[in-house]
C-alpha cells in the first residue's frame, strides 16, 4: 500500500515537473493576482446543454512589464456545476501587431457546438466545445460555415495564413495547410463548381496591374484536397466574395461577444 501511494506521488511530481518545464502549466485564475490598477478583468458564461463555457481575460493596461502576462491572458473553461472539466489556457497572449485575445462571433453559428477563437502570438486557434462537455483546440482564425454546417473553412492565424478545413462533426483538422504548404491564404470566393480563394497579395505572390488571369486555390471537400487553376481577372470580379471574420468590431482580451 506504501509503495503504491509513493509511486503515485512520484509519478504526480513528475508529471506536475513536465507541465511547468515545458511552459503548459495552468495558473487557476485568482482576482487577487489581477489588480484594478494593472489589469482590466472580464468574464462571462455562456450556456451549452448540461454545461457552462466561463471565459475570463485579464488585459494589462501598461504593456511589456514583467513577470506575465505582459500583455493578455486567458481562460476558456468547460465547466459542470462548480467543476471545471477542462480548458484551454493561454498564458501571455502577445498582440505581434493585430488582435489578441480570446473572440466570440457576434451569433453562434452551431447548434450543437459552441465557437470561439483565439488570436495572438502568429498561433490562432479555433476553441470548439461540444454538448458532450468535449473541447477540441485546432489551428484557426478566420472562418466560414459550409451549408450543411459540416465544415469549418478558413485561415490558421499565423505569419503566413495557412488554409484550415474544420470537420466540425468529428471535431478534426481535414486539411492543414502547414503540412500541405498551402500559405498566404487571401480571398475567398464563391462560383458554380464550389469554393476557392487566391494568395494574400501582401504575404503572397503580387499580382501586375494588367495582369489578364489570376491564379486560384480550389477546395476539394470530397477528397480533401486543392487544386490550382487559372480565371478570368475580370471574372473573378462578378464572383461572390465570402467574409470569413466571424466577429464585428473586436475588443481585445475581453470576455463579452
Amino acid at each position: 500500500m506504501i509503495y503504491r501511494l509513493a509511486s503515485f506521488l512520484l509519478l504526480v511530481f513528475l508529471f506536475s515537473s513536465h507541465l511547468s518545464a515545458s511552459g503548459q502549466q495552468i495558473k487557476r485564475f485568482d482576482p487577487k493576482s489581477y489588480p484594478a490598477g494593472s489589469f482590466k478583468v472580464s468574464r462571462h458564461d455562456y450556456p451549452l446543454g448540461n454545461y457552462t463555457i466561463r471565459i475570463i481575460q485579464a488585459k494589462r493596461f501598461h504593456e511589456g512589464i514583467t513577470p506575465p502576462p505582459s500583455v493578455c491572458r486567458a481562460w476558456l473553461q468547460v465547466r459542470e456545476g462548480g467543476r471545471i472539466l477542462r480548458q484551454a489556457y493561454f498564458d501571455d497572449i502577445d498582440a505581434v501587431g493585430g488582435e489578441y485575445g480570446i473572440f466570440l462571433p457576434e451569433h453562434q453559428p452551431l447548434t450543437n457546438y459552441f465557437v470561439a477563437v483565439k488570436a495572438g502570438d502568429y498561433d490562432g486557434r479555433l476553441l470548439l466545445v461540444g454538448k458532450d462537455g468535449s473541447l477540441a483546440n485546432l489551428p484557426g482564425g478566420g472562418y466560414f460555415l459550409t451549408p450543411n454546417k459540416r465544415y469549418l473553412i478558413g485561415s490558421h492565424f499565423t505569419d503566413s495564413e495557412s488554409l484550415v478545413v474544420v470537420d466540425v462533426a468529428q471535431r478534426r483538422v481535414v486539411i492543414d495547410g502547414e503540412k500541405q504548404k498551402l500559405w498566404d491564404v487571401g480571398d475567398w470566393y464563391l462560383d458554380g463548381t464550389g469554393y476557392f480563394y487566391i494568395e494574400n497579395e501582401e504575404t503572397g505572390q503580387p499580382r501586375q496591374p494588367q495582369q489578364s488571369t489570376v491564379a486560384i486555390y480550389r477546395l476539394d471537400l470530397k477528397h480533401f484536397k486543392v487544386q490550382t487553376e487559372k480565371i478570368n481577372a475580370e471574372h473573378l470580379k462578378s464572383l461572390r466574395k465570402i467574409n470569413y471574420d466571424p466577429w464585428q468590431n473586436p475588443s481585445d482580451c475581453t470576455s463579452a461577444p
